[in-house]
């Protein structure tokens, strides 16, 4: 049973899975973005192995993993070259740390969504020192493809994030 301020961050988090994370393709008009919450399910065979599964994000309640998935898309007839996909963490929830993935790409990350920079070197100044970012203040990734995306083709991009 959720009650109060969670019932709220539930409600929230539907609703951010529902409209998908705020992704967006940075100066590519050629590149079309498809954002898509799902979380893990575990599975019985008919030989009674378990595995997991990713299913549509349904009810999400506090503490619930989401996976999120971005799929950018080349619509045109020319190469995409430098596609870079920029995605805010939705509100509520926490990045996993080392969760993030994107085949071929450099993964960075920002704690303002101005500044981005690999984990091991993204800081913070706190009560006047500076120190390293820790996985939960990331509010930004960012994944710079390293090969130009061709015609008709896709490049997948994932974290995960858990709702507070």
């Amino acid at each position: 049973m959720i009650t109060g301020n969670r019932k709220v961050l539930a409600l929230v988090a539907l609703i951010a899975c529902g409209f998908g994370s705020q992704a967006f393709a940075q100066t590519q008009e050629c590149v079309v973005l498809k954002t898509v919450g799902e979380t893990e399910k575990e599975v019985v065979n008919d030989k009674g192995e378990k595995t997991k599964v990713l299913v549509p994000v349904g009810k999400v309640i506090p503490g619930t993993e989401v996976i999120w998935t971005v799929t950018a898309n080349n619509v045109c007839k020319v190469p995409s070259d430098k596609v870079v996909i920029n995605n805010a963490v939705p509100e509520h929830m926490t990045y996993v740390p080392n969760s993030a993935f994107g085949a071929g790409s450099t993964i960075s990350f920002s704690v303002d969504g101005k500044t981005f920079s690999p984990a091991a070197q993204l800081t913070v100044v706190e009560n006047g020192v500076t120190r390293p970012a820790r996985a939960e203040e990331y509010k930004h990734i960012r994944w710079e493809f390293k090969s130009s995306l061709q015609p008709g083709s896709s490049a997948t991009a994932r974290y995960r994030a858990v709702l507070n």
